[in-house]
């Protein structure tokens, strides 16, 4: 590691981090996607179900990172002529697929900010000032970082959690029963688009290199996931039985639907949307920060192997300031959205397929130097 070679990131540091680059967007379009895929209440059972897989996919994921303590993904890979050539390529696609990203969560952000706070101010502003401010947040490196993550998340939880409550008075139950009508494998196409809420996991290919041998553990992670699923689970109920699931199906962002209907102590609050807004720029913030962050290490560690990361960081903000106004409609954010999801499940799948395989190759090269040895004697 040549990046804070001695900065260790704790279990708990690592779990809050993890829940910190999940809760982004999904948190406001999760309920509207899974009433459009299903057409009914049942999507908090989908999110149930994907919440498992995606323990399951923490826990192979950490598995891996034991064979090789200290390394990321990419290091483990590229440590023979042969592996380097896969670690630049996978690295590449991760770069790639990152720099769209960030700029999917950009463009985003100028959407909400642009709907419910500031619709005067042009989105190349919005975006720019985000861009700048991330930028500022990733100078100051992985430490700083993950202590912004530490600052943040809780005032997030606290607020979601504030949202869900102040609505039990609008709730109906009738709106997501009867459960199943449809039958068991009506869940299934719901799974991909509650997959790719948990997108974000990638992370731990690289920052579990940060984390001491002895603290390699799925469990504290899965903590995370757990925090995360319970709260996509409420907030998906709370949407469908507040605002219903046809409700929750005709709103681009229930979410924040939710928040308008919110009145806390007799109308001493009557609008919560923008405290809502503003927690949730916070989230986002941590989300793209982590992004950055990644695509800026993976570019000056993997690719280029640079000291300097002045112009990485110039051409990741510059980079993705241009792809952030590739599409042209909120219908082609979504559709980017939708694509750089597929591109990260696909990365996550291909980079534990490799990862598994460097093992497995090892293990074969191991039992053949052995088998020469003792045939030598």
């Amino acid at each position: 590691m040549n990046n804070q070679d001695y900065y260790r990131i704790s279990p708990v540091e690592m779990s809050v981090t993890l829940i910190a680059m999940l809760l982004a967007i999904g948190v406001l379009t999760l309920p509207r996607t899974l009433a459009e895929t299903l057409d009914t209440g049942d999507g908090w059972i989908s999110v149930l179900v994907s919440g498992f897989l995606v323990m399951g996919l923490v826990y192979l994921i950490v598995n891996l990172q034991k064979q090789f303590p200290g390394q990321n993904l990419l290091e483990f890979i590229g440590d023979k002529r042969v592996g380097k050539v896969v670690a630049k390529l996978l690295g590449l696609m991760f770069v790639l697929y990152f720099i769209p990203y960030l700029a999917y969560e950009a463009r985003v952000l100028t959407i909400i900010v642009r709907m419910y706070l500031l619709d005067r101010t042009p989105p190349e502003i919005t975006i720019a000032i985000i861009l700048l401010t991330t930028t500022y947040a990733v100078t100051k490196g992985v430490q700083g970082i993950v202590h912004l993550n530490l600052m943040f998340v809780p005032f997030i939880l606290f607020v979601y959690f504030i949202l869900m409550i102040f609505n039990l008075e609008n709730m109906s139950f009738t709106e997501i029963r009867p459960v199943l009508p449809k039958g068991v494998m009506s869940l299934v196409p719901s799974l991909e688009p509650t997959m790719f809420s948990y997108l974000g996991i990638e992370l731990l290919f690289f920052w579990l290199a940060y984390t001491k041998t002895s603290n390699l553990r799925a469990l504290p992670l899965n903590i995370g996931i757990f925090f995360v699923t319970l709260l996509y689970v409420m907030i998906v109920l709370v949407s469908y039985m507040t605002l219903s699931v046809t409700g929750a199906m005709n709103t681009v962002f229930p979410t924040v639907a939710l928040a308008k209907e919110v009145e806390i102590v007799e109308g001493l609050i009557e609008r919560f949307e923008p405290i809502m807004i503003v927690i949730w720029i916070m989230a986002i913030f941590n989300t793209m920060t982590i992004i950055q962050i990644l695509a800026v290490q993976i570019i000056k560690k993997e690719l280029f192997n640079v000291k300097k990361e002045t112009w990485v960081l110039a051409a990741v903000m510059f980079l993705t300031y241009i792809t952030a106004f590739i599409p042209n409609s909120n219908q082609e954010v979504f559709t980017m959205g939708d694509w750089v999801s597929y591109a990260g499940a696909s990365l996550i799948v291909l980079s534990l397929m490799i990862g598994y395989l460097k093992v497995w190759l090892q293990k074969v090269g191991k039992k053949s130097q052995q088998r020469g040895k003792e045939i030598a004697k």
